[in-house]
C-alpha cells in the first residue's frame, strides 16, 4: 500500500490517503518524483515569461495569417529580447511567451507596465491597441528526463518525468500518450487480469520516448538561439546586426545568409511527423516477436524525427488506414476498430479460425475481451483504398493483435505458422497472471 500526506493549503489541515497505486502526474515540480529520491538527469536552463491576453490582432494577420508568430525587434529589452504570439482564438485571444536571448540570464520580475509596454512593442502599435491581460506567469524552460519513472507502487508520468521547452508541440502529446500507456495496464492489475509486473513495462517503454522528445525539443531550441545570435544577443548587438543586414555589401550578403540558413534550421519543428509517432516498444515485455518475423523496419536511413515509420511491426504503433462496412458506409480509421479497453487480433481471408483461437483464451482468463476484426474482400470491413493490404505485414490468413494503446502486440504471418495454442502463449507472456 501506499500512504499519501494530503494537506489542504487553505486551511493547513491534513489527512491520510491509503492507496494501492499512486500516480505522480504532478508535473515539471513534481513532489512525487522528488519523495521518490529518483535522480533527474539534465539541468534547468532559462526562465521565460508567458502572458495570456486579449487583443483584436485582425488588421495585422489579415494578409498573413498564422497561429504562431514569432517577434525579434532590435530595441527589445535583455528580459524579453524575443517572443511569440500563440493563437488561442483567432484573432483576439493569444498567450504570448516571451524569452530572453540567452542562456542563464538572471530572473527578471517584470510590473503590469513592463509587460504592456513590451507588448505593444512586439505588436508595433504605438500603445494604441486596447490589450487585457488575462494572467501571467514564469516557467523554466528545462532540458531533464528522470531515471525511472517509478518506485514500487509510485508511478509518474508527464512532465514529473520528461521536463522540455514547447518546440514541436511535444509537451502535451507526450503526456498524454505516457496516461494512454499506463492505464490500460494499470487497469488490467486492479481487474486481477495480469500480474503487477507488467506496470515495469512503463519504465522500459516510456523512457526512450522522453528521452528523444527532451532532445528534439532542445534542439529546436538552440535552433531559435541561432537565429537570435545571428540578429544579436543584446540591444546593441541587435542595432548593429540588422544594419549589416541592410548594407549592399559582401558583410551584409554573408549576414543575409547566415540569417536565412539559420530559419530554414527551425524546418524540423515543422515537419515532424517522425518524432511524434516513432515511439517503438520492441523490446518490451509486453511485445512478443516471433523468431521467423525478421522484417523489422529499417531506420537507418531514416530521417527520425521528420519521417514515420508505417508498420505493424510487434512494438510498433498500429498504422492508421481507413476502413468501411461497405461502398455505402462511412469510412473509419482501423485504429477505431481497436482499443477501447481491450486487445484486438485483426486478420482477413482465413484467418475465420482466430476467432475460435480468441475465444478459448478469453475462456482461461475470465474478464478478458479480445475482439476480432476481419478486413479485406468480402470480410467484416473493406479495405478501403487497399492500405490495409499494403501495411499489415501478414498474409491473409495471418494475424495483428493490437493492444488497448493501439500498439502491436505480437503478428504471425500466416496461420501455419501460429495454431491455436499460440495465441494463449502470447497472452501468457504479455499477461503474466496475477
Amino acid at each position: 500500500m501506499v500512504e499519501t500526506i494530503v494537506r489542504v493549503r487553505a486551511t493547513g489541515h491534513t489527512y491520510t490517503i491509503r492507496s494501492r497505486y499512486l500516480i505522480g502526474a504532478d508535473g515539471a515540480r513534481s513532489s512525487v518524483l522528488d519523495s521518490l529520491d529518483i535522480p533527474v538527469d539534465g539541468k534547468q536552463l532559462n526562465t521565460a515569461f508567458n502572458v495570456h491576453i486579449k487583443a483584436d490582432l485582425s488588421r495585422y494577420l489579415e494578409v498573413r495569417p498564422g497561429s504562431m508568430n514569432w517577434i525579434l525587434n532590435p530595441d527589445a529589452p535583455q528580459w524579453s529580447a524575443v517572443g511569440n504570439f500563440r493563437m488561442v482564438r483567432p484573432w483576439d485571444e493569444w498567450v504570448v511567451s516571451m524569452h530572453p536571448a540567452s542562456k542563464n540570464s538572471a530572473p527578471f520580475e517584470p510590473t503590469e507596465k513592463d509587460i504592456l509596454d513590451r507588448l505593444h512593442q512586439m505588436i508595433g502599435d504605438q500603445g494604441t491597441t486596447p490589450i487585457e491581460i488575462l494572467s501571467s506567469f514564469r516557467w523554466t524552460i528545462n532540458d531533464q528526463v528522470a531515471r525511472s519513472w517509478q518506485k514500487g507502487n509510485v508511478i509518474c508520468i508527464g512532465d514529473a518525468v520528461h521536463r522540455h521547452p514547447p518546440i514541436n508541440g511535444l509537451g502535451s502529446n507526450t503526456c498524454i500518450s505516457d496516461a494512454y500507456n499506463l492505464s490500460w495496464k494499470l487497469a488490467y492489475v486492479l481487474k486481477g487480469l495480469a500480474n503487477r509486473l507488467i506496470l515495469d513495462s512503463v519504465t522500459v517503454e516510456r523512457k526512450p520516448v522522453g528521452n528523444n522528445v527532451v532532445r528534439r525539443a532542445n534542439d529546436g531550441m538552440e535552433a531559435h538561439r541561432r537565429i537570435w545570435a545571428t540578429i544579436g544577443l543584446t540591444a546593441d548587438e541587435r542595432k548593429k546586426q540588422t544594419g549589416i543586414m541592410a548594407q549592399a555589401d559582401t558583410e551584409g550578403r554573408e549576414l543575409r545568409k547566415q540569417f536565412q540558413a539559420a530559419l530554414e534550421s527551425t524546418d524540423a519543428e515543422f515537419q515532424a511527423l517522425g518524432i511524434q509517432m516513432n515511439q517503438i516498444y520492441s523490446d518490451s515485455p509486453c511485445v512478443v516477436i516471433e523468431k521467423d518475423d525478421t522484417d523489422k523496419p529499417n531506420m537507418e536511413s531514416l530521417d527520425f524525427i521528420k519521417d514515420q515509420i508505417v508498420s505493424t511491426y510487434p512494438g510498433f504503433h498500429l498504422p492508421h488506414v481507413w476502413v468501411a462496412k461497405d461502398g455505402q458506409s462511412h469510412r473509419k480509421s482501423v485504429l477505431d476498430l481497436c482499443g477501447h479497453g481491450a486487445f484486438t487480433l485483426v486478420t482477413s481471408i482465413g484467418g475465420e479460425g482466430r476467432r475460435n483461437f480468441a475465444t478459448a483464451v478469453e475462456g482461461k482468463r475470465p474478464g478478458l475481451t479480445v475482439n476480432v476484426v476481419s478486413i479485406g474482400w468480402r470480410q467484416e470491413y473493406m479495405d478501403a483504398y487497399g492500405d490495409w493490404e499494403k501495411t499489415r505485414g501478414v498474409e491473409d490468413d495471418g494475424a495483428v493483435l493490437v493492444r488497448p494503446d493501439h500498439f502491436v502486440a505480437w503478428r504471425c504471418k500466416s496461420i501455419k505458422s501460429a495454431g491455436p495454442d499460440r495465441l494463449d502463449q502470447v497472452f501468457a507472456s504479455i499477461l503474466p497472471t496475477p
